[in-house]
């Protein structure tokens, strides 16, 4: 989490012209730092002090917290009870007596300040009892039972759910407290801080929401011009902070008509975040957080599955397929000629061995996202796909539905859905699914819309609809020539685009030179299974 924070400085530092690693003229590892004594000038009561408590304080209880999972999955590292005892610590602190407002100077306090404005004080605040019973729920039932010891990959997913279930309502803290500045109107130095203490975490899920608030909560000095507006827009990305509408609550009384909403159905939206942990991820590897950056990758953090979470790595590991399929076309080429296979190329990659030994850091990263976005995708997608074709005109038509919404969710990914409600400078950067490489690329073959969006996104949303009125019509074969002659193919495209892109980018170039050089290979490794199938000779 402290590099999310780290990185989200970075860039604001950049939009105001300083210095490359640099915050007001401070290094961005120092944010926290920065902050409060940017607060300490304006001679407030009680901000210094709140900011300290929801940046360096939040923070250190994160560390500790994820310290604690870590020290779970590597045993011999440290011990969990150590890491868990400090988190508690740092959250409750010392003098605080059980519910109580008036004692304490820490989260805990903080938590019970504001739960009777949300209606969310039960002799003790809801975040506390949620926050002390899942600490618990870690200590008896994973690290006291020897759980820890004998690495047991269970074990360290849950304990790895708790710490972000922990880290969610630890984030309801803070929304509540924006909450009841931005509404009140009461002072606008509390709001802009709260602000900034939560913001760099929607920024990696919606940067356009990003945008707005910081503009409208950080930017401007005067009164916001449209609180309930700003306040539902806060609402909108409660899921990029691990929190819900009911976790929240209603302020002071206030029916504000807040919901829980995705543009998918709720069976694919788990598979839509994903494209939250590859952009993670790509975070990760750019601040050199390598082993956050595979552990991201092998046990997820935004996708949620009951206990767990849906992990890149599932999409990108499996046994034995069908070859008469993309994904067994795809092992079973990479089998035969002795190549990674799509786990160990990635892999690889993240953890700079084998082919990746002597690759640059830039060439790291690139292969890194362009096999997540091209090729983990279209042969995750596919999969769905295959599965709805299989269950078609079966009694499981709703799993078949399910399946086909799945492939949508995986295509567009949560981002590119807010991308296409909020407009952000930064598509570009932010975007890992099939439809943000088709918009990436689209300028390059002049296949955009007048709005900047790839023409082949209409195409795909016609094809989806069409999908899923013959899923419901039992009009199988009309299914599989909608995928055969149009799904497939049009999936391809912006992976097509973007190799002829690399392959003129990169021709000049020497391996060294070419920061791009494992972005073209990696979309390619999409393809070439796909060609040699139908045309071994091309190959």
């Amino acid at each position: 989490m402290y590099t999310f924070y780290k990185h989200a400085y970075l860039h604001i530092g950049l939009k105001e012209g300083e210095i490359a690693g640099e915050f007001d003229s401070n290094h961005i590892e120092q944010y926290a730092d920065t902050l409060v004594k940017d607060l300490l000038e304006i001679d407030k009561e009680n901000i210094a002090q709140e900011a300290i408590l929801v940046n360096t304080i939040w923070m250190t209880v994160v560390f500790y917290l994820n310290g604690a999972a870590k020290s779970c999955r590597y045993p011999d590292v440290a011990e969990p009870y150590l890491y868990l005892d400090l988190a508690a610590g740092f959250y409750i602190g010392l003098g605080q007596d059980k519910g109580d407002d008036e004692s304490g100077n820490m989260l805990y306090n903080l938590a019970e300040g504001i739960s009777k404005d949300f209606n969310q004080d039960n002799g003790v605040s809801v975040v506390n009892e949620k926050i002390l019973e899942l600490l618990n729920d870690i200590k008896d039932n994973i690290i006291d039972k020897g759980l820890c010891s004998t690495h047991e990959e269970n074990s360290y997913k849950k304990f790895r759910w708790n710490v972000g279930s922990i880290i969610g309502y630890m984030n309801v803290i803070l929304v509540q407290r924006l909450i009841r500045h931005l509404l009140d109107g009461s002072d606008r130095d509390f709001m802009k801080m709260y602000a900034l203490a939560i913001l760099p975490q929607i920024r990696l899920c919606n940067p356009g929401a990003f945008d707005l608030m910081m503009n409208e909560f950080v930017g401007n000095t005067g009164d916001v011009d449209d609180p309930i507006g700003y306040m539902e827009l806060l609402q909108s990305v409660y899921s990029c902070l691990g929190i819900t509408c009911e976790m929240v609550g209603k302020f002071r009384g206030r029916d504000d008509g807040c919901v829980d909403r995705s543009g998918f159905p709720d069976d694919a939206v788990s598979y839509a975040l994903m494209d939250r942990d590859m952009l993670e991820i790509e975070v990760l590897m750019e601040m050199e957080a390598y082993d956050a950056a595979l552990d991201h990758y092998k046990y997820g953090r935004n996708s949620p599955d009951n206990w767990k979470f849906n992990t890149l790595w599932e999409l990108a590991t499996y046994d034995s397929v069908d070859t008469n399929l993309p994904l067994g076309q795809f092992i079973n080429y990479n089998t035969e000629n002795e190549k990674p296979v799509m786990n160990e190329y990635i892999t690889s990659a993240i953890e700079g061995k084998s082919t990746f030994e002597y690759a640059t850091k830039n060439q790291r990263e690139w292969a890194v996202k362009r096999s997540l976005q091209g090729t983990l995708s279209y042969y995750a997608v596919m999969e769905k796909v295959t599965n709805a074709l299989d269950l078609c005109g079966t009694t499981k038509k709703d799993q078949a539905v399910q399946e086909w919404d799945k492939a949508l969710a995986l295509a567009v990914g949560s981002i590119g859905e807010a991308m296409m409600i909020i407009d952000t400078a930064y598509e570009g950067y932010f975007g890992q699914t099939l439809l943000t490489l088709a918009n990436e690329v689209c300028g390059l073959f002049g296949k955009c819309t007048a709005s900047g969006e790839a023409s082949i996104i209409d195409m795909w949303i016609d094809q989806n609809f069409r999908g899923l009125s013959f899923i419901e019509d039992d009009e199988c074969l009309k299914l599989t020539q909608l995928v055969d002659t149009e799904v497939n193919p049009t999936l391809l495209v912006p992976i097509i685009q973007g190799i002829l892109h690399y392959a003129v980018m990169n021709e000049s170039l020497d391996e060294a030179q070419s920061d791009t050089l494992f972005a073209g290979e990696a979309l390619a490794r999409t393809v070439v299974p796909l060609i040699n199938k139908k045309n071994p000779e091309e190959e």
